[in-house]
């Protein structure tokens, strides 16, 4: 067990950068959105369309449902991790009011 906890000086700004992870994952997610709708168009509704679609709709709706999920993941832990520097931070002004 840890005997005593230390907050990094640069805590907070480096649960910044999940943001920032979130942001760029939810582009490649706007990337493949657009990919899926191409996908749907260009199948068809022929045999031949049927036969892709049965092949990849689920797969990449499935890819779709995964990035969202990682980019939620990114964000959350980017939110509760900056708060987390806070909390730190407040405790260690009480820890100095209690000193004095």
């Amino acid at each position: 067990m840890a005997k005593q906890l230390k907050k990094l000086d640069d805590l907070k700004s480096a649960f910044g950068k999940f943001d920032e992870m979130s942001a760029l994952v939810d582009k490649v997610k706007g990337e493949i959105d657009d990919v899926n709708k191409k996908n749907v168009a260009a199948g068809g509704n022929d045999e031949i369309g049927k036969k892709y679609h049965e092949q990849v709709d689920k797969p990449t709706e499935n890819l779709t449902v995964l990035v969202g999920a990682i980019r939620d993941k990114l964000q959350s832990i980017g939110l509760h991790g900056q708060g987390t520097a806070d909390l730190f931070d407040r405790t260690d002004e009480h820890n100095t009011q209690l000193v004095r």
